[in-house]
C-alpha cells in the first residue's frame, strides 16, 4: 500500500473497512501459503524463475507465478527479470537455517485458519464449535506445529526471558508447566549449571518437546513427565515454576487452582513466573490481547486473555509476595509476571 494510500484511508476518504479485511485476509492468507508450500526455503540462497521453482516444488507454474508476485507484492519475495528471491524478511523469520525462524508458529496459524471461521458460531453460543484440542489430539502434525510454533517463538524472546527471571541463588529443581517444547527450560538450565527441570505437558507436545531437547544436547537435566498440570500431582520440592502461555486458555477458577497448586509445590522463597497475553484492560488497553480474547472463544472452551491486575490479584490471593511485571521486548504483547512465595 502506498504512502497516499494510507494516508487516504485514515482520513476516511478511502473505504478502510475494506483495506482492514480483504487486504488483510490476502496478505495473511498468501504468506501463510508460501510457508506452507515451502517457497521461501527453496528460495534461501537461490534464486529461481516460476518456472524453475514450481518444477523444484512439483506444483501448477500459472497458480505458483500468482503467488510469486502476491509474495512481492506485500514484501516477502524479491523479483528481477521473472527471477524470485527471498525479501530479507523471509530469509530472516521463514527459513529455517535463520536462528529466528518461525515458520512451524505459521503452520499452526494456517490450524487456526477454519475455526476463525465460525467466530461468529463462537460469538453467539459463547462457546466454540469445536475446542482445538480435541481437533489437535485427532491431528498429530497439528500438536507438532503447536509445539514446535512456541518453540519458535521461546528462541526469540529467551535470551530476555532468562534475564528479566533471576532464580533465587538456592535455585535447583525447577517445573514447567504445559512447558510442551521444554526450551525455557533448556535454557535456564544452561544458565544455572545447579539447575535441573521437569516439564509437564500432554503426550503429544511431550514427543515433539523430547525431540527439542535432545537435539539440544540437554535431556540429562530437562526431563518430562506426561500428565495435565490441571488435574495430575506435579509434584512438590521446586524452587521455580514456569507457566509460559497457559494461562490464557483457562477460566479464572482453574487458573486461581493451578497457582496454588504451584504456590503448594514450591519452597519457601521459591519464584513463580507467569508468562501471557495480557489485554490491560481499563486504561492501557491492547489490541493485541482484545483479539488473542477472541481466539481463545473460538479455540477453548473459557479461555481468554487477562488483565495484569486480574492476574496479580490471584497471585496476592494465594499468599505470593513481591508481585511485578516486565513486558518484552522482542515478544510484543508478551508480558512477565513474576511473584515469591514468602521465605
Amino acid at each position: 500500500m502506498t504512502l497516499l494510500e494510507t494516508i487516504l484511508i485514515k482520513l476516511g476518504i478511502a473505504p478502510k473497512p475494506i483495506f482492514d479485511t480483504s487486504l488483510n485476509l490476502a496478505r495473511a492468507k498468501t504468506i501463510l501459503v508460501g510457508n506452507k508450500l515451502g517457497i521461501f526455503e527453496k528460495l534461501s540462497g537461490h534464486s529461481l524463475s516460476a518456472q524453475e521453482l514450481a518444477t523444484e516444488l512439483d506444483i501448477n507454474e500459472h497458480g505458483l507465478s500468482l503467488l510469486l508476485d502476491a509474495l512481492w507484492g506485500v514484501g516477502y519475495l524479491q523479483r528481477k527479470q521473472g527471477v524470485y528471491t527471498n525479501a530479507k524478511v523471509a530469509q530472516k523469520w521463514l527459513v529455517e537455517s535463520s536462528p529466528r525462524y518461525m515458520g512451524n508458529l505459521l503452520r499452526h496459524f494456517d490450524d487456526l485458519w477454519e475455526p476463525i471461521g465460525w467466530l461468529d458460531e463462537a460469538v453467539k453460543a459463547g462457546k466454540p464449535v469445536r475446542n482445538l484440542y480435541d481437533y489437535m489430539s485427532e491431528h498429530p502434525a497439528a500438536w507438532r506445529n503447536y509445539t514446535l510454533g512456541q518453540k519458535d517463538m521461546a528462541m526469540a524472546s529467551v535470551s530476555e526471558i532468562v534475564r528479566k527471571v533471576k532464580l533465587p541463588p538456592q535455585a535447583r529443581r525447577l517445573v514447567d508447566l504445559g512447558g510442551a517444547h521444554g526450551y525455557h527450560s533448556v535454557a535456564f538450565c544452561r544458565k544455572y549449571a545447579q539447575l535441573t527441570a521437569v516439564v509437564i505437558d500432554f503426550e503429544s507436545a511431550v514427543k515433539a518437546g523430547q525431540e527439542v531437547v535432545n537435539q539440544e544436547g540437554m535431556s540429562d537435566r530437562v526431563s518430562f513427565k506426561v500428565g495435565n498440570y490441571i488435574t495430575d500431582d506435579i509434584g512438590n520440592g521446586y524452587d521455580v515454576a514456569l507457566l509460559f502461555s497457559i494461562v490464557h486458555g483457562d477460566p479464572p477458577e482453574t487458573n486461581i487452582a493451578t497457582i496454588k497448586k504451584v504456590y503448594d509445590a514450591l519452597n519457601p522463597g521459591g519464584l513463580i513466573a507467569i508468562n501471557e497475553i495480557l489485554s490491560y484492560r481499563g486504561k492501557k488497553e491492547s489490541e493485541f490481547g482484545l483479539l488473542f480474547a477472541l481466539n481463545m472463544l473460538v479455540n477453548t472452551p473459557r479461555g481468554e486473555s487477562y488483565s495484569y491486575d486480574e492476574v496479580r490479584g490471584w497471585l496476592q490471593d494465594t499468599g505470593f509476595v513481591s508481585i511485578s511485571r516486565a513486558d518484552l521486548r522482542r515478544l510484543p504483547a508478551y508480558s512477565l509476571v513474576l511473584a515469591t512465595k514468602p521465605a
